[in-house]
C-alpha cells in the first residue's frame, strides 16, 4: 500500500509572513496555442518540503548537496502528543534502531531545545515532522541547527492524520534547486513492499 503524505502546495498552510502561493496560468488551449502552461510562484518551505543546512547556516550545504541517501529507506512513523517534543520524551519514547522518524502529532508537536539535543547525538538520516516546522518561534534556528549541523535532513509539512504508527519505506526526494535552502518535496510511504536490503 502507498499512503502520499504530501500536502497540496497551493492549499497548505502557510507559515506567518511567508508569501501565499500562487499558480497563474501562462498560456491556454485556444486557436493560437496547442497547449495549456502554468507557472509557479511559491516559498520553497510552503507545503511538504526538505530543508537544506544553509537555511540556518551561512555556509551549509544547499538541497542540491544534501545526499538522497537521507530521503529514501526505511522509516518509523511515531505519534506524540501536541506541545513540545523534550530531551526526556525521546529518550523515553523514541525508538533507537530507525535512522529516520517522521513524527505525527496533528501538526502541533513540536521540538524543544532540549529534545532536538538529544535525537541529534543519535546516527539519525532524517527527521519529519506533520508541523509545518520541527521547532517553534523563539526557538527556530536552535532547533534546525541541532539537527542540521549533524547532517540529519528535516522533511516538514508532512500529512500522516490517516498513516497509522509502525515501520515503512520513505521516498521523500527534494526538488533539486541549486543553492537553494530548502526544496519542495513528493513524500510517499510504502508499507507491504519490501525494497530494501537490511536497514540504511
Amino acid at each position: 500500500m502507498l499512503y502520499d503524505i504530501s500536502a497540496d502546495m497551493l492549499k497548505a498552510k502557510v507559515y506567518p509572513g511567508d508569501p501565499q502561493p500562487r499558480l497563474a496560468r501562462v498560456q491556454t488551449i485556444d486557436k493560437d496555442s496547442d497547449c495549456n502552461l502554468s507557472a509557479l510562484f511559491c516559498c520553497l518551505h510552503n507545503g511538504t518540503h526538505a530543508d537544506a543546512p544553509l537555511h540556518f547556516m551561512d555556509q551549509g550545504d544547499s538541497i542540491d548537496r544534501l545526499a538522497l541517501e537521507h530521503f529514501i529507506g526505511e522509516c518509523y512513523v511515531l505519534s506524540v502528543p501536541p506541545g513540545p517534543i523534550t530531551g526526556d520524551y525521546v529518550e523515553r519514547k523514541f525508538p533507537v534502531k530507525y535512522r529516520r522518524l517522521l513524527i505525527k502529532g496533528n501538526g502541533h508537536a513540536y521540538f524543544h531545545e532540549s529534545g532536538a539535543a538529544v535525537l541529534s547525538e543519535r546516527k539519525m538520516l532524517l527527521i519529519g515532522t506533520d508541523s509545518n516546522s520541527v521547532g517553534i518561534s523563539g526557538s527556530q534556528a536552535r532547533v534546525h541547527r541541532a539537527f542540521l549541523r549533524e547532517h540529519i535532513a528535516i522533511l516538514e509539512g508532512l500529512v500522516l492524520s490517516e498513516v497509522p504508527d509502525g515501520e515503512y519505506f520513505l521516498m521523500a526526494q527534494p526538488v533539486k534547486i541549486g543553492g537553494a535552502e530548502a526544496a519542495p518535496v513528493r513524500a510517499v510511504l510504502a508499507s507491504g513492499h519490501i525494497f530494501w536490503n537490511g536497514r540504511a
